[in-house]
Order: C-alpha cells, then sequence, then structure tokens
C-alpha cells in the first residue's frame, strides 16, 4: 500500500529556462557594461581634468618663460612669465611662431631644434629673443620634446641680461688685462701664480703659461719682501706697495714699483692676492743720473765758490792796501 501510494505520487523536474535566464543576465550586463563605461568616462574625464589642471599649474610656476610649440616652431601654449618676458598677450602668442620670437632663426634652425631631440634628451640655443617693444634681449632656451600624442616642444627662455653683461665686462676687464704696460700677477694666500699677464711676463723674462703655478716669492727671487707684501694684504683691505731692485732672465738689472692688493668676495673671504708692477727701471735711471748730475753741479759750485772766495779775499787784501797808500798820500799832500 504503501508502495502503491509512492508509484502514484508525481515526480516534477523542473529544467531551468536557459534562453530567459540568460536574456536576463544579458540584461544585467548590459546595464552594468553601461554604468561601467559611463563611470570609467567620468574617471577619465576626472583625470584628465586633473592632469590639465596639474600642467597648468606646473606651467605657470616655471620661473622661465615657457613656450609650447608644434615642431614648426608655431606658438600652441605660453606661460604667464611668457607674457611678461616678452610683451606679447595670450592672443598674440597664438599667431606666432618661434622664429618670429627668437632673433635671427629660421625654417632650418627649427628642423635642426626637432631634429636634434630626435636623438637627445635636450637642444640648448644661446640667442636673442625679441620683444614686442622692438628690443632685444640675450637669453638662454632650454628646449625639450614632450611625451604627448601630439609630437611638442617646450621652450624654456631665460633672461640672461646679467650674466651677459658681467661676461661682457669681464671679456673688457681680462683684454684690458691682457693689454695693459703694467704687470699683473695673482697668486693665491700661499703665493702660488694662478695668471699673470703678458707685461709682467715680459718684464720677468719668463712666458706667462710656464709662470703659472710657480711661487711668486722664488718668480721675484725676494722671499721677505714679498711675503711682507702678502701677510699685509691679508691683514687689511689697503693697498700695500715698495719698490725693488732685482734681475730679469737675462740678468739685466731691473727696477720695479710693486703693490699687492688682497681681492675679497662678497663674504669677506680672500680669492686672491693682485700684485701690480710697473717698470720703474728708466726712471731709477734718470733718477740716479739726475742725482749724478746735481752732486757734479754742486760740486762745479763748490769749486766756483772757492774760488771766487780766494778771489775775493785777495780783492779784499788789495782793497786794504790801497786804502793804506792812500792814507799816505794823504799824509805826505798835507806836510
Amino acid at each position: 500500500m504503501a508502495n502503491e501510494k509512492f508509484s502514484r505520487t508525481v515526480r516534477i523536474d523542473l529544467m531551468p529556462d536557459f534562453s530567459a535566464s540568460a536574456a536576463s543576465r544579458s540584461n544585467r550586463n548590459d546595464m552594468l557594461t553601461r554604468s561601467n563605461w559611463s563611470t570609467r568616462q567620468r574617471q577619465t574625464e576626472a583625470a584628465t581634468a586633473t592632469a590639465r589642471s596639474r600642467y597648468e599649474d606646473l606651467l605657470e610656476s616655471v620661473y622661465d618663460a615657457a613656450v609650447i610649440a608644434a615642431p614648426s616652431g608655431k606658438v600652441i601654449e605660453v606661460n604667464g612669465r611668457a607674457v611678461e618676458f616678452l610683451g606679447y598677450d595670450r592672443e598674440q602668442f597664438g599667431s606666432m611662431n618661434m622664429i618670429d620670437l627668437i632673433d635671427g632663426a629660421d625654417e632650418s634652425v627649427m628642423r635642426s631644434i626637432a631634429d636634434t631631440l630626435l636623438n637627445e634628451r635636450f637642444a640648448l640655443l644661446q640667442a636673442f629673443c625679441k620683444r614686442n617693444d622692438g628690443t632685444t634681449f640675450p637669453s638662454e632656451i632650454a628646449v625639450n620634446r614632450l611625451s604627448t600624442d601630439n609630437v611638442r616642444l617646450c621652450f624654456f627662455i631665460r633672461d640672461v641680461t646679467l650674466r651677459y653683461q658681467a661676461e661682457e665686462t669681464l671679456r673688457t676687464e681680462h683684454t684690458a688685462l691682457q693689454t695693459c704696460a703694467s704687470g699683473v700677477a695673482i697668486c693665491d694666500a700661499a703665493g702660488i701664480l694662478g695668471y699673470a699677464n703678458p707685461a709682467f711676463a715680459t718684464m720677468i723674462g719668463q712666458d706667462d703659461e710656464a709662470l703659472v703655478g710657480a711661487d711668486i716669492r722664488s718668480v721675484f727671487g725676494l722671499s721677505e719682501v714679498v711675503d711682507n707684501l702678502i701677510s699685509s694684504a691679508l691683514e687689511s683691505d689697503e693697498t700695500w706697495m715698495t719698490e725693488v731692485g732685482l734681475e730679469n732672465g737675462e740678468g739685466t738689472p731691473l727696477y720695479m714699483q710693486i703693490s699687492a692688493t688682497a681681492s675679497r668676495g662678497e663674504d669677506q673671504s680672500v680669492r686672491g692676492i693682485v700684485f701690480a708692477c710697473a717698470d720703474i727701471t728708466a726712471h731709477k735711471q734718470a733718477e740716479t743720473e739726475s742725482i749724478a748730475m746735481h752732486a757734479e753741479t754742486e760740486a762745479r759750485v763748490k769749486a766756483r765758490t772757492v774760488d771766487l772766495m780766494e778771489l775775493n779775499e785777495r780783492l779784499l787784501g788789495r782793497i786794504a792796501e790801497l786804502e793804506v797808500e792812500n792814507e799816505q798820500l794823504k799824509r805826505n799832500t798835507t806836510i
């Protein structure tokens, strides 16, 4: 009986509807895909905006004038320093080429820069840049290639007017030192020569290049005198001077007027001792000759004075004799 009941039991097998489930999952996946794509798009846009903001902040924070350009030189973007340095507004920059900004640049220069950056990380230019008012200024321009989808060149322009002026001044001063008649030598505090101009080398009778690295004491052959000059110059900012007699490389007598001054930096540390030397041999010779002539003249005057004194004494004696004779004549006439 029990088995009979069991046999009447209806067995129901529930098979899953794969088509309906697949459609349901497909709908859900489509929704998830659209949702994920939208999320990713928003995330990408946000990341792009953040990156753009950081890029602009970085561009504006650069001390130099920064100009982003195409390989052809077409200006695409500039920072505030470029506006300040060059005097153009951003709208004007948009219609310009780097050729318009770099004095003497042309298409071949731009091609050369672009070709250089294919193999090198940077290109460095020394040039003059043109301002909106027509003036120019010396500049140092570093160019690099930006890693973007579109090839871009970044020009960092630095105004080096002060450095240029300082270099020009140094060149002028160096020319003056190289061509002046006075001998100039510069040594460190220990007395080791780091520079000697041609006039100094000529005075000493040695090659100026051979003098570099030599001890100035041995060059002059006057250790005590030079030591005193160096120590005096190191102890004060005054110029110390003396006159010395020595011999040049050929053994010819030489007289020099030597002055020594300490060259100090902004922190007052000694950068070197500057010796300025004047050849006063001719002056000394003239002075010696003058002294000799003076002594000779004085001797002649003295000798002549002695002669005159003797003559004067004889004249005085004769006058006395004449006076006696005159008195006798007067007495004889009276008698």
